[in-house]
């Protein structure tokens, strides 16, 4: 038990480059861990280099210019995932947040401080849509970003409109470039996303034993996370019943009973045959390729966890099977439309959509005001700058703007360089294609590293509709610093609560998913019974209530961390009591490979744990979470119960316990509480 603990304190940040670099500094530089986007940096290069190309070989350069940032609008917005998805994202982007940012950039083009009140309003419009939805958000960023942009040469084309036209010109030839992939395969995504499901499952098999497991389990939590995401919009969206998506469905929910069995083995630290892990590679194989499908091999063994895997990949073979058919299922109905209105309105009106509404607006008429008042070259960049780095849903506000401001050091002393080395011309398309090729590959690593290749592209870009030489990279650079001031300074600093206001809340949710998995798992750990293959309908179809409730308290542990990640990069002011809370959030990870194990073993025969015990722990949780929300620290560790078949368990609720009730681990205190609890 003991040791339990002392692994769950170990610090969420080590190594030596901790004795040199702050670890809130490195976390915040640090790019992540992807493969790199071959398709997607041939598609960037293509959709906005081909305009540039065709305007200087045509003598048409302005018009050009408009089509390849209408081509850069929709590389930048779009994350993949299903065509009818990026279709909805991209066009929302480019007709209401691009083409209507430049309207009304061009129309308060020199305008003085009508355009800092006009400004100010689209602040607050774009703080109101990012609460809606995630396409919401991207396109309220698009139109403040766009808005700013006119204020520049961008904004003095005439007529006004050509401007929003050429845009909207760019996204679609954007989104033309992705039909041949649609054309060729139109699952494509939904099937990468399910096959890296199962290559996840085989790396945790593969890492049981090892000190890999437990990020080879988050790694697979995180698959199926975006699997089911990808999937199950376009099941939403396909007309009628696809066949294609309905047997996909149905391997995802088999995943999930593997997963279940994966996480039995972790905790029996019993490694399956090499055999049987190859075998879900080359399932994983087979679903992106459409080669045939692999023979299930045997799996030999009597453990709970090797039965359990034995029947997932039966269960697996079954879906894979030419003669399966899906049981009928109940399609799944949208709520009312009173109550999706009353949940967008409770969106709109909470404490988090108001106050970052309010910061916002501060912060961009500050800028505005700033871009006025200073003798700055190109001050609409000061307003671009606060709109791209003052979005809280895309990350760290200071992550960003530490990113920002070194990207954009690196990438205006680039975009220099081009300009005075590279002549006028078709030689400048060289590096204007590769710059453009890259901003996927820094995306997909961190947004520092996509800056250092959109700085110098967008100044290349502004140069050429009004040529300002190597000074205009000085400008762009002095003006992101300008502007990255303004957020740190107006719209970060004084605002401390708002980057925890969801911390407490989020944290005592996951606690109670945990709990509620907890007492169902072992109370009746055959709920739902099991079905020889699962159904592709939405929703939890007819998995096990088990396994339904494992994944769901899965994917809200994955959703905790990242928020936990994200806050533990700031400063020590704001990160202190998300870093004293880390080893909590990595101990219910512990507990829920114990139920998992435990439920497992149960299920295949071991005996079952008292009704009464199972739920002393889960009221042992349900008071951790009670404690958390109302700002008081928890009194004492409860008494836990000593029923043999629940010592795994225990021992890792009590480990959770332990560290909450440790001082560094406490609750918030009574007066911060109430600026901390959720909206």
């Amino acid at each position: 038990m003991w040791q339990r603990a002392a692994r769950l304190r170990t610090p969420a940040v080590a190594g030596w480059l901790t004795d040199i670099v702050p670890p809130w500094l490195m976390t915040a530089v640090r790019p992540r861990r992807s493969p790199v986007p071959w398709a997607e940096m041939l598609r960037a290069g293509i959709a906005i280099l081909v305009p540039m190309a065709a305007g200087i070989a045509s003598g048409q350069r302005v018009l050009g210019l408009l089509i390849a940032m209408g081509g850069l609008l929709g590389i930048v917005v779009d994350n993949g995932g299903a065509y009818a998805s990026r279709l909805r994202r991209v066009s929302s982007a480019a007709v209401f947040g691009g083409a209507a940012g430049l309207t009304i950039g061009s129309l308060i083009h020199g305008r003085g401080w009508i355009a800092v009140i006009a400004l100010v309003v689209v602040a607050g419009t774009s703080a109101v849509l990012s609460a809606i939805s995630d396409i919401g958000s991207v396109t309220g960023l698009q139109l403040m970003v766009y808005s700013a942009l006119g204020l520049g040469a961008i904004g003095a084309v005439r007529p006004w409109w050509h401007t929003a036209l050429g845009v909207v010109l760019g996204t679609v030839w954007a989104l033309i470039l992705t039909v041949p992939g649609w054309l060729l395969s139109p699952r494509a995504a939904e099937r990468r996303s399910v096959a890296a499901v199962y290559h996840a499952l085989a790396a945790q098999l593969r890492a049981i034993g090892t000190a890999g497991f437990t990020e080879a389990r988050r790694g697979g939590t995180a698959a199926m996370n975006t699997a089911y995401d990808t999937v199950l919009t376009a099941r939403s969206t396909a007309g009628g019943r696809n066949e294609q998506i309905t047997r996909l469905v149905a391997v995802l929910n088999q995943a999930n009973l593997i997963a279940e069995a994966a996480s039995a083995l972790g905790l029996e630290g019993n490694r399956p045959p090499a055999a049987v892990i190859e075998t879900l590679d080359a399932v994983a194989d087979a679903i992106t390729t459409g080669a045939a499908w692999p023979a299930m091999p045997p799996v030999p063994g009597q453990s709970p966890g090797m039965v359990e895997l034995r029947e997932s990949l039966s269960g697996l073979a079954s879906v894979l099977s030419r003669n399966w058919a899906p049981p009928t299922a109940q399609p799944v109905r949208k709520p009312p439309l009173r109550y999706r209105l009353g949940a967008l309105s409770d969106r709109l009106t909470s404490t988090l959509t108001r106050r970052f509404a309010i910061r916002l607006m501060v912060c961009v008429g500050v800028a505005a005001v700033v871009s006025e008042v200073l003798p700055l070259q190109r001050s609409y960049w000061v307003v671009l700058t606060v709109a791209i780095v003052l979005k809280p849903d895309f990350g760290s506000v200071f992550t960003r703007a530490v990113q920002r401001g070194i990207g954009t050091v690196i990438g205006a002393v680039l975009g220099a360089v081009i300009i005075v080395t590279v002549p006028y011309g078709p030689w400048l398309l060289l590096p204007f294609g590769l710059l453009a090729a890259l901003l996927p590959y820094g995306r997909s690593r961190n947004f520092g590293l996509m800056a250092v290749f959109l700085t110098p592209l967008v100044v290349v870009l502004i140069d050429l509709l009004a040529p300002g030489g190597w000074r205009l990279a000085e400008d762009r650079l002095v003006d992101t610093l300008i502007g990255c001031a303004i957020v740190l300074l107006i719209g970060y600093a004084p605002w401390p609560a708002s980057w925890q206001a969801n911390l407490p809340g989020r944290f005592a949710d996951a606690i109670g998913e945990v709990s509620q998995y907890l007492l169902v798992a072992l109370t009746s750990p055959l709920a739902g019974g099991r079905p020889a293959g699962s159904d592709g309908g939405l929703g939890p179809g007819p998995l096990p209530d088990r396994t339904r409730l494992r994944r769901q308290a899965r994917r809200g542990l994955s959703d905790l961390r990242t928020e936990f990640e994200r806050t533990m990069s700031e400063p020590q002011a704001i990160s202190r009591r998300a870093t004293a809370w880390w080893p909590a959030v990595v101990g219910l990870d512990e507990v829920m490979d114990a139920v998992t194990g435990t439920a497992v073993a149960v299920a295949h025969g071991a005996p079952a744990p008292s009704p009464g015990a199972t739920a002393q722990l889960a009221a042992a949780l349900d008071s951790v979470a009670a404690a958390v929300v109302a700002g008081v620290a928890p009194s004492g560790l409860p008494e836990l119960p000593s029923d043999e078949p629940l010592q795994p368990v225990t021992e890792a609720v009590r480990a959770v316990l332990g560290v909450m009730a440790s001082p560094k681990g406490r609750a918030p205190e009574p007066e911060d509480a109430a600026t901390q609890r959720p909206a």
